[in-house]
Order: structure tokens, then C-alpha cells, then sequence
């Protein structure tokens, strides 16, 4: 082709028509203008095509983490509110002045402190568009913005987690070694149903749980507990809300 071309030039140039080849001249650069857009153009869209194909791959991995947190949260959120309102009716027995049910007493404060089943955080995808900063690959910035909320939403909820964690196995738990008979509670039904363990006879010391569970401590540190329960349960909600929109955002994006 450049040959061709060069030829065309010589032969203009040779019969004296200079004007002819200054047409021809500018002809040939915006042919070559035209080419090199026109290779430009296919570039471009083959990049976007491109990105367009990533994208849709980060949307269907942040799919699949969103609604599996979703559901694990779920979960994790009525367990919490099971051991709340066990601590409620705990609460409400301390307050009471009636003969006390010791088999009610052991289930309650079993529920309070065995119910609660811990969340785990699916974050792969999420990470990965932090870790790798490819957030600018989501093309939506109602979704972009939504994604760049997520280390306030995860992080508000870990810091209400580690309180209550703190303070049920390090305050709640061992304050109640001298105040029930915790080898009363039952095996958590979260346990795996095939661990072939031998089970832990019931306990032969007897308590008065009248004297050892209706006092202002313990009275207090049931309320303690039972208020961070309350705070991890509102950072479930606030936290579930938040995925269930970033959710429909990313339905709504994928091709």
C-alpha cells in the first residue's frame, strides 16, 4: 500500500503538476488521519469491552459475598436477640421476689451466654477492590460510593462485636462460677451433631439461687450484658440495611 502511494507521488511530480500533488499530498494525511482514528476508536472500544468484562466479574464475586453476608447476618442477628431476651426475663426473675424455678434460671442464663452465634465477614471480593484499588472499575457512582462506605459500616460493626466479646467471656462468664451451675447448660445446638462426645452429667452441688443471682452485682452485670447485646443488634440492622441496598445496586448493574 505505502508503495503504491509513493509511486502516485513520483508520477505527479515528474509531469510538473505540482498542484495536483499538493491536493493528493493533503488527501493522503487525512487518510492517514482517518486511519489512525478510526485505530484509535477500535482501541478504545476494545479496552472498554475490556473493562466492561472485569467489571461484570467483580460484580458477580461482590454478588455472591453480598448475599451470603446477608444471610449469615441474618442468622447471626436473631441469635443475639434470643440471648436478649433471655437476659430480659433473667432480669425480670432477679427483680422478682417469688420462689425461683432453678431449671428456668439455668436455662436462661444458658441462652444468654450460649445463643449468640458469631458473624464472619465474607469480605474476598471486597478486599480485593481495596487491596488492588480497582474501585474505579465500577462504572455506577451511586454503587462506587456505596462500595466506599464499607470499611465505616464493617468497622462500627467489629468495634460493637470486640465489647460484647470482651465483656461476656472476660466480665458476664466468669462472674457466674460461684452463682449457677454452669455444668447444667446444655451442649450449644450449634455443635456439630456427629462428635461422638460423651455427655457431661448434671451437677450434684446444690445452689440457692435466691441468695447467689438476686443481688445488685449480678443484677448489674446481666443489664451490662444485655446492653451490648442491644448495641451488637442495632449494628446488625444498620449493617444489614446497608448490604441489602448495596445489594440491589450491584442486581441492578449486572448484564
Amino acid at each position: 500500500m505505502i508503495k503504491f502511494f509513493r509511486q502516485i507521488r513520483q508520477k505527479l511530480l515528474s509531469g510538473g503538476n505540482t498542484g495536483r500533488y499538493l491536493k493528493y499530498a493533503v488527501g493522503e494525511i487525512i487518510l492517514v488521519m482517518i486511519g489512525i482514528l478510526l485505530a484509535l476508536q477500535v482501541n478504545n472500544w476494545n479496552n472498554h469491552r475490556i473493562e466492561k468484562v472485569k467489571e461484570q466479574a467483580v460484580l458477580k464475586n461482590l454478588r455472591i459475598d453480598f448475599k451470603n453476608n446477608i444471610e449469615n447476618l441474618d442468622k447471626a442477628y436473631n441469635s443475639f436477640k434470643e440471648a436478649y431476651e433471655a437476659s430480659v426475663s433473667l432480669l425480670e426473675i432477679i427483680k422478682d421476689s417469688s420462689a425461683l424455678d432453678s431449671e428456668e434460671v439455668e436455662r436462661l442464663v444458658d441462652n444468654v451466654i450460649n445463643k449468640t452465634q458469631s458473624f464472619d465477614f465474607i469480605t474476598g471480593s471486597i478486599n480485593e477492590i481495596f487491596n488492588t484499588g480497582s474501585l474505579h472499575m465500577i462504572s455506577d457512582p451511586a454503587l462506587r460510593k456505596q462500595i466506599s462506605n464499607w470499611p465505616y459500616y464493617f468497622t462500627d460493626t467489629e468495634d460493637d462485636i470486640v465489647i460484647y466479646r470482651d465483656y461476656l467471656f472476660g466480665v458476664f462468664i466468669p462472674s457466674l462460677t460461684e452463682k449457677v451451675r454452669l455444668r447444667n447448660m446444655s451442649v450449644p445446638s450449634f455443635f456439630e451433631k456427629d462428635l461422638d462426645l460423651k455427655a457431661i452429667s448434671k451437677s450434684s452441688f446444690n445452689l440457692d439461687y435466691t441468695q447467689t443471682i438476686r443481688t445488685v452485682e449480678f443484677e448489674n452485670q446481666v443489664y451490662n450484658n444485655a446492653l451490648n447485646y442491644m448495641y451488637v443488634i442495632n449494628s446488625y440492622r444498620i449493617f444489614q440495611n446497608y448490604l441489602e441496598d448495596t445489594l440491589a445496586l450491584i442486581e441492578t448493574n449486572i448484564q
